[in-house]
């Protein structure tokens, strides 16, 4: 099978006979890893039965892709650049490698608008611009879905997990040289600034609810840990894996063992 076979395969995927789209599936499952990107770089347009067909190549191209580029994604010094480099690669992971835009870009638009609403704005400022004014929320109804953990789609669409939100915050801080840090608070993750001599925790899932210290003190006053929970600056290393951990939960939960089982080695090569 070869490139200039695309067109007519694809059509043959529309074959009433079984046995010839058996046969067919199988010639796209050996064809190799670039299939999706030789199918639309020739602008071919997939039925909604074709691309039903082709969807798990596609997931299963895209999982052998990251796991090649894996290690390259983490490569950074920067903690914030290594966060977002493997971040959009994981954005891949659902959305292909076509889409208009990738993370990067999405991230610098929202820094962008910001930017001209607010010349002089805060840290304070850009949490109310993307969770009160842009309106990126808590994902409620379907917080197990996921896309809730992809920044792509919690951009899009407006909704996300905890950490995915905080990971907006922090990367769209991160081009104003905001110092925004994570903190890997029990069971919500949640984000860390200093305003004024003043630490300030800030919850992205709820609106960008701001909690001083002494709050977060109270809550965590029976664990050992709360000190470097409130103070520790987590790598991008352990804010990955608790990304990862969310899909892992995400897709055991949907009884996908083979999306759980690539997680759970993307885990192992994040350590």
């Amino acid at each position: 099978m070869s490139f200039k076979d695309l067109p007519y395969l694809i059509d043959l995927l529309d074959d009433d006979t079984p046995e010839v789209r058996i046969e067919i599936i199988s010639k796209f499952e050996n064809y190799g890893i670039n299939l999706e990107k030789d199918i639309f770089s020739r602008d071919l347009t997939l039925s909604p039965l074709q691309l039903g067909l082709l969807t798990p190549i596609f997931y299963s191209n895209r999982r052998r892709w990251i796991l090649e580029n894996w290690e390259l994604a983490l490569n950074f010094s920067d903690q914030y650049q290594k966060l977002e480099s493997a971040l959009t690669v994981l954005s891949y992971f659902h959305y292909g490698f076509f889409s208009e835009k990738d993370l990067p870009k999405y991230i610098q638009e929202l820094t962008d608008d910001f930017l001209l609403k607010y010349p002089y704005g805060d840290e304070i400022d850009l949490s109310n611009f993307l969770f009160q004014e842009f309106g990126i929320k808590g994902a409620v109804k379907d917080y197990n879905n996921p896309f809730n953990s992809n920044l792509v789609y919690a951009i899009k669409e407006k909704q996300g997990l905890p950490i995915t939100l905080s990971l907006i915050y922090m990367l769209a801080g991160y081009r104003l040289d905001f110092n925004i840090q994570g903190c890997n608070f029990p069971g919500h993750f949640l984000t860390r600034v200093k305003i004024e001599n003043e630490i300030i925790f800030i919850d992205c899932f709820n609106g960008g609810k701001m909690i001083l210290e002494n709050e977060i003190r109270e809550l965590l006053r029976d664990l050992p840990s709360a000190e470097s929970i409130i103070y520790e600056n987590y790598s991008a290393k352990i804010i990955l894996m608790r990304v990862l951990n969310n899909l892992v939960n995400s897709y055991s939960l949907f009884e996908d063992n083979t999306n759980k089982e690539f997680f759970q080695e993307l885990i192992l090569r994040t350590k």
